[in-house]
């Protein structure tokens, strides 16, 4: 505001003046001389750099009257103006001050100013108007004389405001500094005091967060503490574990050995109960050679003995009866006439003659029954005592511990080539079926390569076989350079072998749902990637666990269906091998090599069903293996004959029909069977 001022006053005043300079210092002094007189609106501060001039006590008095006249109006006014010039100094105080101040503040300053000029013009003229009456001449000097004066009094009061705005803009700096200071000041007193709430709060918060921080450091430290007793617990376990293991296994070993010697010490002691009950096994010297041949015991004696009582005392009566009648039709040719029966008691003796031959047969009926559950138990007898025989003469009859694990107990049974124990896995803590594959020491290399590849190939192809109706493989291991070992699933009950020889036929019931179980565990094996024929699907190749489910094992001649196989089957290489009562006619061709599929299999369980409903095989029933093969029994068998009993749906025989289909091309495979309606159980 000040270079406006100063700009404005200059462009306004008068510069072909000569006596300007004087003028404005001689009105400078006088202005001086009256500021000093009268008090100011505002004093100077101590930190104002410069002071404003001191009053002067001289005085020019060589001007006119008129002079005087015009100056003393305007010397008046310099109260006036004064506080005018305060005002407005103030204003740019307080505009200085806001800092947000708009250009248009300034222009309405200037306005103002403007205005103040004007009106100290107009009373100029004013006041000389009002001396024209002293003469015309007078009055044009006056006139010019005062309009110069004016003039010059204006450009010295102007100096003068400028000079005064200039010795107070440091003033009014300094204000402008003094209220910013206090408005930072107090801005800084309230930021102040809220940094220092901000920072007391977050010094209460980070005492807290210390505090919590130091239950975390201890309840860590608890934890890590907790953790390594823990761990040394877990530690001293562990070795506590590695110590007792031995000693547990080694207990849990003797007490199943002491519980299968107890079992052995049982079956030999029945063994021999029943041998006196049953009979037993003899030697009779023929010649040079001793055979064995099997004596009756003492029951078996008294029921032939009574059976033998039963046909005589039957014979007896026969006679009696066929004289009591021969002697009534004889009575008209003389005989003795006490001889003779009236005709009441003819008839009276003979119903007695028949009411015991009736008695005789039901008798004789029974005492046969009889003879039969003894025949069961004496085959039953006979196994067992071979059972007991080859497990008295196995090398492994001594409750080994195989592999470390498996704790051998009783032998299941002996086949050609292998044995079968009954053994607990003390790793998996439960029963296991060892089977130990023996090679015999006088083969030659090339037999016990071929048995070796056997056995690896039935391992390789059970091994991945899961399901319910398929006896598991858990494990294999070789034992020594001439014997190996298969860990099986254990299945505590009777194989269908012993089921059928126990009980000469089923119920149909009982006959379906195992059948059904047969061709579940067929389809499992023709829904592989790589299908599966079984081979050798038998009564002994059936077994059943603990509650009845049916399981299929022993797959030593299974074949594996490659992709390449064509529809017309897989060429038999094995021709010769497998039971011939359960094999196809396709399986005995001799003139070339045969083609085999799952067709095998269906016709297989064909015959299980047939002789599970009617208690016998449909073909070469009484026939050794031999003589099937001697005279082609099962090429000739191409058509099923059912007996009138027991009495077996037409389902069942029409199931029966289709698995025993002679052409091999004709007869369905496992997956079309399994389709059958008989295969399924709907509820009623």
């Amino acid at each position: 505001m000040s270079e406006e001022m100063i700009l404005h006053f200059t462009t306004n005043s008068n510069g072909s003046d000569p006596t300007l300079p004087s003028k404005l210092a001689k009105l400078e002094a006088r202005m001086a001389g009256k500021g000093s007189s009268s008090a100011p609106a505002w004093q100077p501060s101590a930190g104002v750099p410069e002071e404003l001039p001191q009053p002067s006590s001289s005085s020019d008095s060589d001007d006119n009257t008129g002079d005087a006249f015009l100056i003393r109006p305007t010397i008046q006014k310099r109260p006036r103006l004064e506080e005018d010039d305060h005002e407005i100094a103030t204003q740019q105080s307080e505009e200085l001050v806001d800092r947000k101040a708009k250009p248009t503040e300034a222009a309405s300053v200037r306005s103002s100013l403007d205005d103040v000029n004007r009106k100290r013009q107009g009373r100029g003229r004013g006041r000389a108007a009002t001396g024209k009456g002293r003469g015309s001449r007078t009055n044009d000097q006056s006139r010019n004389s005062a309009t110069s004066t004016f003039l010059t009094s204006t450009s010295q009061i102007e100096n003068s405001q400028h000079k005064i705005s200039s010795d107070a803009l440091p003033v009014m700096n300094h204000c402008v500094y003094s209220q910013e200071g206090r408005h930072k000041e107090n801005f800084g007193k309230d930021e102040r005091a809220s940094l220092l709430e901000e920072v007391s709060s977050l010094r209460g918060k980070v005492a807290s967060a210390e505090e919590e921080l130091s239950r975390a450091r201890k309840e860590a430290s608890e934890h890590q503490q907790f953790c390594r007793e823990l761990e040394k617990e877990l530690r001293d376990i562990k070795e506590y574990e590695q110590q007792m293991k031995p000693k547990r296994l080694k207990v849990l070993s003797d007490l199943l050995i002491s519980v299968s010697k107890s079992e052995r010490q049982e079956a030999r002691l029945k063994v021999r109960q029943d041998s006196l009950r049953l009979g037993n096994v003899g030697v009779v010297r023929v010649g040079t050679m001793l055979n064995e041949t099997w004596e009756d015991g003492q029951a078996l004696k008294d029921l032939n003995a009574h059976l033998k009582y039963l046909l005589e005392t039957r014979e007896g009566i026969e006679r009696h009866r066929k004289s009591l009648k021969k002697r009534q039709t004889d009575k008209g040719d003389g005989v003795d006439s006490e001889s003779v029966l009236s005709e009441e008691d003819f008839l009276v003796q003979d119903e007695i003659y028949k009411a015991r031959l009736t008695s005789l047969k039901r008798e004789e009926e029974m005492a046969l029954r009889e003879r039969d559950r003894y025949d069961l138990e004496k085959g039953r007898l006979i196994r067992e005592m071979k059972r007991i025989s080859d497990e008295d003469g196995s090398r492994f009859n001594n409750f080994q511990v195989l592999n470390h694990r498996y704790a051998l107990l009783n032998l299941l049974g002996k086949g050609g080539f292998s044995e079968v124990y009954k053994a607990y896995d003390l790793v998996e803590n439960r029963y296991v079926a060892c089977k130990l594959h023996g090679l015999n020491a006088q083969w030659s290399e090339d037999k016990k390569q071929s048995y070796t590849r056997h056995a690896i190939r039935e391992y390789n192809i059970h091994k991945s076989l899961v399901h319910r109706h398929i006896v598991r493989l858990w494990d294999t291991f070789e034992i020594d350079q001439n014997t190996f070992c298969t860990v099986l699933e254990y299945c505590s009950g009777k194989d269908l072998d012993a089921v059928l020889k126990a009980t000469p036929f089923l119920p149909e019931r009982e006959a379906r749902i195992i059948i059904v179980q047969i061709f579940q565990g067929l389809v499992y094996l023709n829904k592989r990637p790589q299908k599966i024929i079984h081979y050798d699907l038998k009564p002994g190749n059936v077994l059943f666990d603990e509650v009845g489910v049916a399981k299929m094992t022993d797959f030593g001649l299974s074949k594996i269906v490659e992709d390449d196989v064509g529809s017309q089957g897989l060429e038999l290489t094995s021709q010769g091998a497998g039971t011939y009562w359960y094999l196809p006619p396709e399986c005995f061709e001799l003139n070339k090599t045969p083609l085999i599929s799952s067709r095998v299999d269906v016709w297989s369980a064909g015959v299980l069903l047939y002789q599970m409903l009617f208690g016998k095989r449909p073909f070469g029933h009484d026939q050794t293996q031999e003589r099937i093969l001697r005279e082609d029994t099962i090429i000739k068998a191409r058509k099923v004959e059912f007996p009138s009993r027991p009495a077996v749906s037409n389902e069942a025989k029409d199931l029966i029909r289709r698995c025993l289909t002679y052409d091999q091309a004709e007869r369905p495979d496992v997956l079309t069977v399994a389709q059958d309606p008989y295969l399924f159980y709907t509820k009623k």
